[in-house]
């Protein structure tokens, strides 16, 4: 039987509602607060997001006195088998994706997740990948990566989506370069680049944007098709793509995307509740004005597209992860 931990179980256990708790009606739901699972370290693209959205879910649609906690739980295998074993109707998480399903596949001995089987509620954003380099690095363009030898790329864990995003560049462009694993988020990763610890990082468009902002960062290759490119990012308008660097077959293969869900299993009136809580947080201008000064932009979904974008990017794992881990890629 698939069991968390007890440092999770403690986390989710303390905030969860059994129906009897509820009255048995929707009208009596929500009355605690909530606990918002993010799988990686503080500071970087999932927790940024989670933490604004929660903040402003809480303000415009639950009820008054009604708060989310954000609570940051690593590695993602732990984080999401808790979320995904836990029965509260008080926990929500950041489900990363294609790493959860990335993951099931690639670690089913310990993510103890089924990742269709999350009560998916909807989609904050999603976003293709860029290569980065060191502004001031020896590395400027894509064919000086092409041309190297021995080179570096760091991230987070095995089956994280910028793990598969690296592993699928370094596959494409036949790159020389070895993959190290275990920062705890992109902040880490990004400064390693800084520092010239590394030679390239593959991260998503919205991922690193204090790095860029401040120039320490450069993007020299576009790995999404061109549908992707966010229209608001000047620094990414003149960034050659795969099919520039003639691997057009490769574009768009891995886009990240950061869901909303809540435990499987949970009663329909409290599913329709949070699914129509998530919609309008999306659309509220709350949301909109954490996103303008955030400067994070929103790819909003509700929960049906958001379930049909899983499924699709579920499928494509079940193909490509194999074939990586095969390679020795992953």
């Amino acid at each position: 039987m698939r069991m968390p931990t007890k440092r999770i179980l403690a986390a989710l256990g303390a905030l969860s509602l059994v129906a009897a708790a509820c009255g048995g009606g929707a009208s009596d739901y929500p009355s605690e607060d909530f606990t918002w699972v993010v799988p990686y370290s503080e500071g970087g693209g999932f927790d940024t997001y989670s933490r604004g959205f929660a903040d402003a879910m809480a303000a415009s649609q639950l009820p008054e006195g009604i708060n989310i906690g954000v609570q940051n739980i690593t590695p993602i295998a732990e984080g999401l088998s808790g979320v995904f074993a836990s029965d509260s109707q008080y926990t929500l998480a950041i489900l990363p994706m294609p790493a959860a399903a990335a993951q099931e596949i690639q670690f089913g001995d310990v993510a103890n997740w089924v990742t269709d089987e999350f009560t998916v509620l909807g989609s904050i954003e999603e976003n293709a990948y860029v290569v980065y380099v060191a502004a001031d690095g020896p590395y400027q363009t894509y064919q000086d990566l092409m041309a190297g030898t021995d080179m570096k790329a760091l991230t987070v864990e095995k089956g994280s989506s910028s793990g598969l995003a690296t592993a699928v560049t370094i596959n494409a462009l036949g790159l020389d370069a070895e993959i190290t694993f275990g920062a705890e988020g992109s902040q880490e990763v990004a400064t390693a680049l800084v520092r010239g610890d590394i030679d390239f990082i593959v991260y998503g468009t919205s991922d690193v944007l204090g790095f860029i902002d401040s120039g320490d960062l450069k993007a020299i290759l576009f790995l999404g098709i061109e549908d992707q490119r966010p229209a608001g990012f000047d620094w990414l308008a003149d960034v050659p793509n795969l099919a520039d660097a003639g691997f057009p077959d490769a574009a768009g293969s891995v886009t990240e995307m950061r869901l909303i869900v809540a435990p499987p299993g949970l009663p329909a009136d409290v599913v329709t509740y949070l699914e129509n809580a998530v919609e309008a947080t999306l659309n509220s201008p709350e949301l909109a004005a954490w996103s303008e000064e955030a400067g994070r932009p929103l790819v909003p979904r509700n929960a049906a597209s958001a379930r049909n974008a899983m499924a699709n990017q579920i499928n494509t794992m079940r193909d490509l992860v194999p074939e990586l881990v095969e390679k020795g890629q992953l």
